[in-house]
């Protein structure tokens, strides 16, 4: 071994001896001091030096936002939920619990309401059948096959009557009233008409479809060919899949193969007051692979319900539809499902979601009162069955009284048919995952407490805030009060833990007849970033320097110029002295301080003496 690879510090390839006398390290603090600029004072007003604080006390901007606190993160949005109605600000509470009221494992149930006679009806289709309820869906008077004996394939309302039409050969398309179904009058009572899929009521036109066939069902006239929209040799449709009136005119979505189109049909009234349907013209044309199964107009807005997801569209000049980025609709397993119903009413609009859960599955819901980003409205998990049921919902209507009923067709597991929401009382659990806490920063932090603020506590009901780290292990439970004597508990320390990021899910339980009011969450942690140090590191470089009574010889000028060339490139590169293990450095700065330099070398082409070497150590 060559003498010089003996020498105490190392830089890159080469070896050094220094004098220690000059040898000086320090570290950097990696808080930099904070000025608050805004005028409000908040989170950020805190003096950076202490512990850190994430809050979240609203949730109404909804969910679809895992990274809680990045720059593009919106402090109103978390990331999933069950069973919790986040939709009144600065609350979070139990949503109600639901209970099977219709049984039925048909897989062609529909839901469909009107008022006859001052009585306000839910009707329900299942196989062959067609059920009534005047109470809200609590019980079911069944009618037999009032379509024929075919399956039913379709179901329509104009608001005092409903229409179902079979799938029979030689099917029809009959009309009920309250709990009459009328065949007196023919093409008034029921059209004869085969091989019906589709049924819409739509601006008053009753529209039922035969594969691309659209034809209108005009009361005392036969269906014929004469007043269809489109005809059977419609090639740019195989089926149609939804219509609707809206005040501009009607919609109409089809499907051919793998893509979707919705056109318009314009409406065109004559003098006399009648009015004629034009051509349909293509008003939009969804991407290949995404296929349109619902469309709904509600608040200006064309609500398109499809195989992936949902968007929102609006309607523009000569009834082209411009319509936004894709709301994805997936289930517990994160496989695409979309919806195929909507039901608006006030500010928002519910929609199936389909096995939302590993065991459960029901209704999202949209509100139109707050946006994320252009047609993209704020959103969450909703109303769910409440036992072990996996199937796709398939429909969801509003009784009189306000409650949401939705139908799940069988072909899944567990009770499938038609699901009430309870009129009082709320479901066990819930909760909201915030998402990822980062506390703005890739560094690692320890977080160390936790605190939680909701409303006064009632006999059974519980807050519990739980805290997961990176690999979803659960650090701890703050588990709060489940007395009436206490609104807000204490701060709770965590069990020592460091990560990237922690992720917050806050558990709601009740007793059923109430629910617990979830108002805030506070995590506080000490950030743990990286501690550089500076090293000022006197090397002793001459032509020779002693190191285990031996002369170790230097070229001044070539070392020089390679401890320049680190700088220059800013290269990283090992750095030992004595038995500290190798730390990862890079060159900031070489000098020769006055009174440093002793002589020239023998060549008289460098100095001799001390040249002083500024490292700063970084993070591999």
């Amino acid at each position: 071994m060559a003498v010089r690879d003996s020498l105490p510090v190392t830089i890159g390839a080469r070896k050094y001896n220094v004098d220690l006398a000059g040898l000086a390290r320090s570290t950097i603090d990696p808080i930099r001091q904070g000025f608050d600029t805004q005028g409000t004072p908040g989170e950020q007003s805190l003096n950076q030096a202490g512990v850190w604080k994430r809050s979240r006390n609203n949730w109404d901007l909804g969910a679809g936002q895992r990274e809680a606190d990045t720059d593009e993160a919106n402090n109103r949005r978390f990331y999933t939920s069950t069973g919790v109605d986040v939709w009144t600000r600065n609350e979070v509470t139990l949503l109600k619990t639901t209970a099977q009221t219709l049984d039925s494992d048909a897989t062609n149930q529909l839901l469909a309401t009107a008022i006859s006679d001052e009585q306000d009806y839910v009707y329900a289709v299942a196989d062959n059948d067609v059920w009534y309820s005047t109470n809200d869906g609590n019980t079911w008077t069944e009618i037999n096959e009032p379509a024929g004996a075919g399956e039913i394939t379709a179901m329509a309302s104009d608001g005092a009557n409903i229409y179902v039409a079979s799938a029979v050969g030689s099917g029809e398309v009959q009309k009920i009233s309250g709990t009459t179904v009328p065949t007196s009058t023919p093409n008034t009572d029921y059209w004869v008409i085969d091989d019906v899929d589709g049924l819409w009521v739509a601006s008053g036109y009753l529209v039922a479809s035969v594969g691309s066939r659209l034809a209108v069902l005009a009361p005392g006239s036969a269906p014929s060919t004469d007043d269809d929209i489109t005809e059977t040799a419609f090639s740019q449709v195989d089926t149609w899949k939804s219509v609707i009136g809206t005040p501009a005119g009607i919609y109409a979505a089809g499907t051919k193969g793998n893509t979707s189109r919705i056109f318009y049909i314009g409406i065109n009234s004559s003098e006399q007051g009648g009015a004629d349907l034009l051509d349909p013209v293509i008003a939009a044309e969804l991407p290949q692979g995404e296929t349109i199964n619902v469309l709904a107009y509600y608040g200006g807005l064309l609500c398109i319900g499809t195989s992936k997801g949902i968007r929102l569209g609006m309607l523009t000049g000569n009834g082209y539809v411009t319509y936004g980025p894709r709301i994805d609709i997936k289930d517990h397993d994160g496989n695409l499902k979309g919806t195929s119903c909507f039901e608006p009413q006030g500010e928002f609009i519910w929609f199936g979601w389909t096995d939302y859960a590993a065991t459960t599955t029901g209704l999202g819901r949209l509100a139109l009162s707050e946006f994320t980003s252009s047609l993209v409205p704020a959103y969450a998990s909703d109303l769910q069955t409440t036992a072990t049921v996996q199937g796709t919902v398939a429909a969801v209507v509003t009784a009189d009284d306000g409650r949401l009923l939705f139908a799940v067709n069988g072909g899944g597991t567990g009770e499938a048919g038609v699901w009430q929401e309870h009129a009082t009382n709320y479901v066990a659990t819930g909760n909201v995952d915030s998402g990822r806490v980062r506390w703005g920063t890739t560094e690692k932090k320890a977080v160390t407490t936790v605190d939680v603020k909701h409303a006064k506590l009632a006999t059974g009901e519980s807050v519990v805030v739980k805290v997961l780290a990176e690999d979803d292990v659960t650090i701890a439970l703050g588990v709060t009060s489940d007395t009436d004597d206490e609104t807000t508990p204490g701060i709770t320390a965590l069990p020592a833990t460091s990560g990237e990021y922690v992720s917050s899910v806050v558990l709601l339980g009740g007793p059923g007849g109430t629910t617990p009011t979830l108002k805030r969450w506070t995590f506080r942690a000490i950030p743990m970033p990286f501690i550089s140090e500076v090293i000022k590191l006197p090397i002793m470089l001459s032509t020779y320097t002693d190191w285990d009574n031996r002369h170790v010889y230097h070229d001044t000028y070539d070392d020089y110029a390679y401890l320049k060339g680190l700088m220059e490139a800013r290269a990283l590169v090992s750095f030992n002295i004595g038995e500290e293990s190798a730390l990862t450095v890079y060159v900031a700065g070489v000098s020769y301080d006055e009174g440093s330099l002793t002589e020239w070398t023998d060549d008289r082409k460098w100095f001799e003496g001390i040249l002083t070497v500024q490292l700063v150590t970084v993070q591999t």
